[in-house]
């Protein structure tokens, strides 16, 4: 790195920490305007504070001085000294964003030319009381200094401190020294103890510090900090609310509330050498235990003992590269087939082996089965990351194509601590986005037609997330006016999608499904958000490409809902594995709900197509060879190895798939399809197995288009692998 101070390695953390507090910031000033309570002004203050700090650490004079003025503007905010107002939260929007692309800048080690002149003038121009006023914290802080910068003296408090000490203690209140040094190897330590000050803010009165914050905003500092502070917490819940602040190599914190004239008696040395703060707090001033019952050992220790941050208990989480989560994803991948040969190797040499190596044999692969499944859940697990992280854009989002058409939106978003893989989170996002700026732009009425039919001034937006049977589910239903089925016919019909006749027999649910063809769109004029002709169609085919599914509902003038079903993971399913001749196909198992073998009498036909009557209901079948139709000599004769059905369930939809065989139920590692196989409908990946031959991969969406589509199954013809 040329530009910055920092390294390669270290720009990525950095830029992983400043995103995480954009990414907040960017939550929290949404709700800036309606619901403005000291909470949330104080954790937009402390993280445009952060920001500052760490970009005036690295280098980054233009970040600095932008997030400078915002942090002055909102300390006014937070002193109740200026009120919240729609512009203010435009221009500190217009802040994030910079910030946003100054932070790219560090990433690729380039310089920032960007002007941030004006946006500086406009956040000023908000100000209409005096300038921001330093906290009050004695400055003289360096003459009783101890040569020795890794144990310095206590802070000097002065008599007024020493006043509000005496109230605070007799009030029921602790008095705390809290020492801490930062990891000088780590990225800007003097930011990190900025960090644990304005931490400590939030549980505690501090009455001196050494440095002061104001001293480490300006860069000033030994990579030591010494705090005096009043709190109503016990020693162990501050050390706890400390401890989670990043490269602070060791944290100490010491009660004095039972020997407050240690401060008394440094206060009165001017101009001499104050004794280092572990002998002033060391073994005479032992902690005492937290909730220790009386007779009962306290294992409490003293400040002298307390614990590096660097120690294994201490250490708690580790930053690591995606990369690595994603090799290791594929190692485990490659386990899983191997375990799957083991399993077959077994098979083929169960006769050759006597009964004590058979029984050793079996009892390592089992072990290895274990581990295998074990290490993949626990590589799975690591990889899952809660859906908020791609929620997380469409407050602002909605908020800001509100204000470009003029409309009143509410957004409410559910469930986004639902956990979901990063593969498919990386994916779903750009779907998501269409969905939501569709709901605003096409569904949900301006406030004058919604007053006109009798509606609440503000539209109601709702995003959802939850689990369900190894899927996530996804919906954005809005209650706007629905999706108008005759103009989504009429377009059609001029798109020759369908003809006249077919659009009239067409039932409203049937409409509303041509919104997801190819091209069509029933906008009147083109805008940045829509009517391009381009969207819902991609939006399907994304989601299909992924395993997953879309389905639309809505109601004339109540509203329209759209759900999106996606797989947990896009590296490893459960899929029950059948034969078609002598090809394997896999079944993903959440989809199959039963299997039993084809009797030629129960076969029935209902306008020429088989169907089966099984419990009470009719059973569609398609023969999977059919539908794969090619050469003979792949397929085999299935009358000579039986058939069996398997029967699949898709949303509302079943269908009975005829197959010549049964392999069996497997754990299957999902490969991406090559050309040419990888143009063919209904297939969605393939996977090596146990015995060596190529697994083809269903996808039971398209398997079910296909089934409906007497096209599809006339064009579509298997490729032998």
């Amino acid at each position: 790195m040329n530009h910055y101070d920092l390294t390669s390695d270290e720009a990525a953390v950095f830029y992983e920490e400043a995103n995480e507090l954009l990414e907040s910031l960017d939550r929290d000033l949404v709700g800036l305007e309606n619901s403005a309570d000291d909470a949330m002004i104080h954790r937009i203050f402390r993280a445009i504070h952060t920001l500052k700090g760490a970009a005036g650490s690295v280098g980054h004079d233009s970040m600095a001085l932008l997030a400078h003025a915002a942090e002055t503007l909102l300390e006014k905010v937070r002193n109740h000294e200026i009120s919240v107002s729609t512009p203010m939260a435009n221009v500190l929007f217009q802040v994030v964003e910079n910030l946003r692309l100054f932070l790219d800048d560090v990433l690729a080690d380039r310089p920032s030319h960007r002007d941030v002149t004006n946006l500086i003038e406009d956040v000023k121009s908000l100000m209409q009381v005096a300038h921001f006023v330093a906290h009050s914290v004695p400055q003289n802080v360096e003459s009783g200094m101890n040569p020795d910068p890794a144990l310095p003296p206590l802070p000097v408090v002065d008599d007024a401190g020493l006043a509000v000490i005496e109230d605070g203690l007799n009030s029921g209140l602790n008095l705390f020294v809290i020492y801490a040094e930062a990891d000088m190897t780590g990225i800007a330590p003097l930011a990190r103890l900025l960090q644990l000050t304005m931490q400590l803010e939030e549980i505690a009165q501090i009455i001196a510090s050494s440095p002061t914050g104001e001293a480490l905003e300006q860069g000033q500092g030994s990579g030591t900090l010494v705090v005096v502070a009043l709190t109503d917490l016990t020693r162990a819940e501050v050390e706890s609310d400390l401890s989670n602040i990043f490269e602070i190599a060791v944290l100490q914190v010491a009660d004095l509330s039972s020997a407050p004239h240690l401060l008394h008696d440094q206060n009165h040395r001017s101009g001499e050498t104050l004794p280092p703060v572990t002998e002033m707090i060391g073994p005479n001033v032992p902690a005492p235990a937290a909730n220790v019952p009386p007779g009962e050992p306290s294992t409490d220790r003293p400040i002298e003992a307390a614990t590096q941050r660097g120690s294994p208990q201490a250490a708690r989480t580790v930053r690591t590269r995606v990369e690595r989560l994603d090799n290791l994803m594929n190692l485990a991948g490659e386990l899983v087939t191997d375990r799957n040969r083991f399993f077959q190797i077994y098979e083929d040499m169960s006769h050759l082996l006597d009964e004590e190596q058979l029984m050793a044999l079996n009892d390592t692969i089992a072990h290895l089965s274990s581990v295998t499944d074990q290490i993949h859940d626990e590589i799975f697990k690591a990889r899952m990351q809660p859906i908020e992280f791609i929620f997380n854009k469409f407050p602002r989002f909605v908020r800001q194509i509100c204000q470009e058409m003029g409309k009143d939106v509410e957004l409410v978003v559910t469930g986004q601590e639902t956990e979901v893989d990063r593969s498919v989170i990386e994916q779903i996002g750009d779907p998501i986005l269409h969905l939501v700026r569709n709901a605003v732009d096409h569904g949900i009425e301006t406030v004058a037609d919604r007053l006109a039919a009798g509606k609440a001034a503000q539209g109601q937006l709702s995003l959802a997330a939850r689990s369900e049977e190894g899927n996530i589910v996804v919906s954005i239903a809005d209650d706007g006016r629905g999706v108008d089925a005759e103009k989504v016919k009429e377009k059609a019909v001029t798109l020759g999608l369908i003809s006249q006749e077919e659009a009239a027999l067409l039932s409203y649910a049937e409409a509303v499904n041509l919104i997801f063809a190819p091209g069509l769109s029933t906008a009147t004029t083109v805008t940045d958000l829509s009517g391009r002709g381009v969207g819902m169609d991609v939006v399907r085919t994304n989601i299909q490409r992924l395993s997953g599914s879309v389905v639309a509902h809505s109601v004339p003038g109540e509203g329209t809902a759209f759900e999106l079903r996606l797989p947990l993971t896009l590296a490893i399913i459960p899929t029950l594995l059948v034969e078609a001749g002598d090809q394997v196909f896999a079944l993903p198992l959440p989809n199959v709900t039963e299997i039993f073998k084809l009797e030629a009498e129960s076969i029935q036909y209902v306008r020429g197509k088989e169907t089966a009557y099984i419990r009470g209901g009719v059973l569609p079948l398609i023969r999977l060879a059919h539908l794969f139709e090619g050469d003979a000599a792949i397929l085999g004769d299935f009358k000579e190895r039986g058939e069996y059905v398997v029967s699949l369930s898709y949303q509302d939809m079943r269908l009975g798939v005829i197959v010549s065989g049964l392999v069996g139920k497997q754990d299957v590692v999902i490969k991406a399809l090559g050309y040419p196989i990888n143009k063919m409908q209904g297939l969605t990946g393939a996977t090596l197995l146990g015995d060596g031959r190529i697994g083809l991969i269903i996808d039971i969406a398209a398997l079910i288009t296909m089934a409906t589509n007497a096209k599809a199954m006339a064009t579509h013809r298997l490729i032998k692998v």
